[in-house]
C-alpha cells in the first residue's frame, strides 16, 4: 500500500522535513510534491505557509523501510487475521491544520495501522500551555502535540482510537471534525453554532439547524480571526514638562474548535485566543526624535505603556520644574506690634481680662533686626532639553529712620534710642523708625497741659475735663476719661468710663476705609474717560484751538454734563474726604488730591492735554488703592471699661467690656460688647457682637454692619433697628439669640443659635 503525508511549514524544507520525520524515511525513500509554496506576506499579515505531499515509494514486505523497529507495526502482519475497518477517503484540509496522514481510497486499512497513520494535527499555538488550553483533549495528546513542535515525532502515535466505539458518531478532535458511520447505521447529527461558520459540501449549515453527516461529506469551518491594530498619540502639555502617551491595545483574536467526545449529535463549540498586539517602543521613540523630545524620557514608563493591556494615558517624559528661590527678608529681633500677653491675676484671686496687650520696645543700642539675603532658585529643564529659568528673587534694602542705624555692611540695623520699632514697608524697601514712648505719671489737667507727642503715651491717671491727648503711636490712659479728646493713631486702651468725649483711633484707617471704594470708582470713569477722550479727538469735526492753554477742560466741561456727570460729583466728594483728614494725609495723597483739583475740578483749565495723560493718572490711582487695601494692622484697636454720651472712632477692632449708653461708635473692624448697648448707633465694617442691644424707654438703638457682614445679639429688645448694608429691619417684639446676615438677593437671613 502507498502511503503518503501532507506537511505544512513555514517553508518548503520545514514542511517535507516534517513529513519525513512522520514518517520515518529519508529524501531517497520518498517522493516530494509541493502543493503550494509559501508567501511570507506584508507586514506578516496575509502569510501562507508551504505545503508538500511526500509520497513513501520504497517499501519492504508491504511495510516502510523505516517502520521495522517501530513497536506498532508489529501488530500490521497480522491484520488479515482481525477485523478490517475501510477509510474511504481523508478529511479535508482546514486553514488550521498542520500535519495529517493520507491514506488511498477503498484501502483495507487495519485497526492498528489506523492508529498508526490517523490524522494528526500540529496546533500552531505558542506555547506547550497554550497547547493544552486547546479543547478538552486526552493528555497523552497534548503532550504528543508539544513533543512535536519540540521535533520529537515519536510521541505522535501514542494517540489511539478504538474504532469499535465510533460507529454512528461524530466528534471534534485537534481543531478538525471527524465522521465514523457503518452500512445500514444511523447518521450522526451535527448543530451549527453560527451561521455559515460550518460548510457540508459548499453549504452553509444555518444556526440553530440540524445537518445529517458521513464520511463522505466535506465538511469545513470557517473560523475567522480579528486582528485590531494598536493606536497611540503622543500629548505634549503646553508648558513643554510633560509628555504623555495615550495608548489603545490592538489585539490579534483566533479561533479554535473546542474537542468534543464522540457523539451521535454534536453542537460544535468554538474558544477564542486573544493574542496582545503590544506597541512598538522603537515607532515610539522615532516619533519622539521626530518631535526633538530629548530630555527626562522614562524608558521603563514607556515599555510599560506599550505592553498595557488596558487603554489609557501614561506619562512618559517629564521636565525638571525650576525650584524658586527666596526673596530677600528682614527679620526683626524684637517684636514690632502690640502682642498679646497672658491676663493676669487679681490680688483677690479674679482674672482681670483687660491687660491682655503689651507695646513692644528697644533699648538703645539694641540690634532691631537683620537682613537676609535672597537665595536664588534653581533652573529646569523642559522636554525640549531648554533650560526653564527660576523665578527671580529680589533683596531688600533697609532705609533708616529716625533714631536708627545701619551697620557697615548694612545688613543689621540699630537702635540709637530707647523706644518702639516702627517699619513702613512699601515694595521691597523697608523704612524703620523708632517712636518713644512717654510715661505720665498721674492725671492730664490744666496743669500738665495737653499732650500731643509723636511717639507712644502711657497715662497712669485720668484725662480730665476739656484736655486733649494726641499720639502718633498707642495711647494708654488707666483711668478714666471725662470730657476730652483722645486722638490715637495706632490703638487705644482705657481701663476706666470715657464719658461725654470725643475719641478717634487709627485716623488713617478710617480714611483708608472710605477712600478705597472712592479710588476703585475712580479708576473705572477714568478708563471710560480716556476712551471717550480718544474717541472724540479723533473726529473730523472736533478740534481744540488752545489745547497747549486749557487742556482738556472744555472738552470735560461737556463730558461732565453728560453721561460723566456722576464722575464729576463723585471728585467732590473725595475732595471732602481729604479735607477731613488733611492733617493725617501723606505727601503722596496732598499731591493726589491737587491733581484732581487741576485736571477736573478747575473750570476753564486742566492740566491733562492727552490721553496718555490720564492713563498716567491712573496708574498713581492704582497705586494709592494698593495702599489702602493692604490688611489692618493688628495695632489697630481700641478696648474701654465702659463708654456713655461719646463719639468714637476707630479703624480697626472695638471692645466695650461693660456697654454703652447713649453713644456713637463707628470701627471698621469688629465691634464687640460685653454688656448693653442702648440708645445711640454702632458701627462696624466687618461684624458685630453683642450681648444685649435697646432702650427699654423711648431712646433708639440702630446696630449697623456694613455689606457682608453679621450682628450677633444674644438678647433684643423691641424698637431697635438693625440695618446690614442697604437692608433694614426692625424689632417690634423682644427676641434671644438673634444671627442675622443679608444674602445675595439682598433678603435677611436669620440663623437660630
Amino acid at each position: 500500500m502507498e502511503r503518503s503525508v501532507i506537511s505544512k511549514g513555514k517553508t518548503v524544507e520545514q514542511a517535507v522535513d516534517r513529513a519525513l520525520a512522520l514518517l520515518e524515511a529519508s529524501k531517497q525513500d520518498v517522493s516530494i510534491e509541493i502543493i503550494d509554496e509559501e508567501n511570507k506576506g506584508v507586514l506578516g499579515f496575509n502569510a501562507r505557509p508551504a505545503v508538500v505531499k511526500v509520497t513513501l515509494v520504497r517499501e519492504y514486505n508491504g511495510t516502510p523501510s523505516n517502520t521495522n523497529n517501530h513497536p506498532n507495526y508489529a501488530a500490521a502482519d497480522n491484520r488479515t487475521a482481525t477485523g478490517t475497518e475501510v477509510l474511504e477517503r481523508p478529511l479535508p484540509l482546514s486553514d488550521t491544520d498542520g500535519i495529517f496522514s493520507e491514506t488511498a481510497t477503498a484501502s483495507a486499512v487495519h485497526e492498528s495501522e489506523l492508529r498508526t497513520t490517523g490524522w494528526m494535527k500540529e496546533t500552531v499555538l505558542p506555547t506547550e500551555d497554550e497547547v493544552n488550553k486547546v479543547g478538552n483533549r486526552q493528555p497523552d495528546t497534548a503532550a504528543a502535540e508539544a513533543s512535536f513542535a519540540q521535533g520529537q515525532t515519536d510521541d505522535l502515535y501514542a494517540f489511539a482510537v478504538d474504532t469499535s466505539e465510533l460507529q454512528g458518531k461524530v466528534w471534534v478532535a485537534d481543531n478538525r471534525i471527524q465522521v465514523k458511520t457503518f452500512p445500514g447505521g444511523a447518521l450522526p447529527r451535527l448543530d451549527a453554532f453560527k451561521s455559515g461558520d460550518v460548510l457540508i459540501n459548499g453549504e452553509p449549515l444555518l444556526a440553530g439547524q440540524t445537518a445529517q453527516v458521513s464520511e463522505q461529506d466535506v465538511i469545513e469551518v470557517v473560523l475567522t480571526e480579528e486582528l485590531r491594530e494598536p493606536v497611540w498619540e503622543i500629548q505634549i502639555d503646553p508648558d513643554a514638562m510633560t509628555v504623555r502617551l495615550q495608548v489603545e491595545p490592538g489585539s490579534h483574536i483566533r479561533r479554535y474548535l473546542l474537542d468534543s467526545p464522540p457523539e451521535s449529535r454534536l453542537m460544535l463549540r468554538v474558544t477564542n485566543y486573544k493574542t496582545l498586539l503590544p506597541i512598538e517602543a522603537r515607532a515610539v521613540q522615532e516619533q519622539l526624535n521626530k518631535l526633538e523630545v530629548s530630555y527626562g524620557l522614562d524608558k521603563q514608563a514607556l515599555q510599560l505603556a506599550c505592553e498595557t493591556a488596558e487603554a489609557g494615558i501614561f506619562v512618559i517624559a517629564s521636565g525638571r520644574l525650576p525650584v524658586p528661590g527666596t526673596d530677600g527678608s528682614f527679620e526683626f529681633k524684637t517684636d514690632t506690634q502690640a502682642r498679646k500677653v497672658q491676663p493676669k491675676l487679681r490680688d483677690d484671686g479674679t482674672i482681670d481680662y483687660r491687660e491682655t496687650r503689651e507695646f513692644p520696645a528697644v533699648d538703645e543700642g539694641d540690634i532691631i533686626g537683620v537682613v537676609l539675603p535672597a537665595e536664588p532658585g534653581t533652573d529646569g529643564i523642559d522636554i525640549y532639553g531648554r533650560t526653564v529659568p527660576a523665578p527671580p528673587v529680589r533683596n531688600v534694602q533697609i532705609i533708616p529712620g529716625k533714631d536708627v542705624q545701619l551697620s557697615a555692611d548694612r545688613l543689621s540695623a540699630i537702635a540709637l534710642r530707647a523706644g518702639m520699632p516702627s517699619q513702613t514697608k512699601q515694595s521691597y524697601n523697608i523704612k524703620l523708625s523708632i517712636v518713644p514712648k512717654l510715661m505720665h505719671g498721674g492725671d492730664v489737667n490744666l496743669g500738665t497741659g495737653n499732650i500731643h507727642f509723636l511717639g507712644d503715651v502711657e497715662i497712669s491717671g485720668a484725662v480730665q475735663d476739656t484736655m486733649q491727648v494726641e499720639a502718633e503711636g498707642n495711647i494708654h490712659i488707666r483711668s478714666n476719661v471725662n470730657m476730652a479728646q483722645i486722638i490715637a493713631g495706632q490703638s487705644l486702651i482705657v481701663n476706666a468710663n470715657v464719658i461725654s468725649s470725643r475719641i478717634v483711633v487709627g485716623q488713617m484707617y478710617l480714611f483708608y476705609g472710605q477712600i478705597a471704594p472712592m479710588l476703585t470708582y475712580m479708576e473705572e470713569q477714568t478708563e471710560l474717560l480716556k476712551a471717550a477722550v480718544r474717541q472724540v479727538s479723533s473726529a473730523s469735526a472736533f478740534k481744540l484751538s488752545d489745547v497747549d492753554n486749557v487742556g482738556l477742560a472744555p472738552l470735560f466741561q461737556v463730558l461732565f454734563q453728560g453721561r460723566f456727570r456722576w464722575m464729576h460729583d463723585h471728585m467732590d466728594r473725595m475732595q471732602k474726604v481729604a479735607e477731613q483728614y488733611k492733617s493725617v494725609l501723606s505727601e503722596d495723597w496732598t499731591r493726589y488730591f491737587k491733581e484732581i483739583q487741576r485736571g477736573f475740578l478747575t473750570e476753564g483749565s486742566s492740566h491733562f492735554r492727552t490721553a496718555d495723560d490720564l492713563e498716567g493718572f491712573m496708574r498713581r490711582t492704582r497705586y494709592l488703592y494698593s495702599v489702602v487695601v493692604l490688611p489692618a494692622m493688628e495695632q489697630i484697636f481700641s478696648r474701654f471699661h465702659f463708654v456713655q454720651n461719646s463719639t468714637i472712632r476707630c479703624g480697626g477692632d472695638i471692645v466695650i467690656e461693660k456697654g454703652s449708653y447713649n453713644s456713637h461708635v463707628h470701627c471698621e473692624g469688629r465691634l464687640q460688647a460685653g454688656g448693653a448697648l442702648r440708645g445711640g448707633t454702632y458701627y462696624a465694617g466687618h461684624s458685630m457682637t453683642v450681648e444685649e442691644a435697646g432702650s427699654p424707654g423711648t431712646g433708639t438703638t440702630l446696630l449697623h454692619v456694613a455689606e457682608g457682614g453679621y450682628v450677633r445679639v444674644k438678647h433684643v429688645l423691641a424698637g431697635t433697628t438693625l440695618r446690614i448694608g442697604e437692608r433694614i429691619h426692625q424689632f417690634v417684639e423682644d427676641r434671644d439669640h438673634v444671627f442675622a446676615r443679608v444674602n445675595r438677593d439682598q433678603h435677611f437671613v436669620w440663623h437660630e443659635e
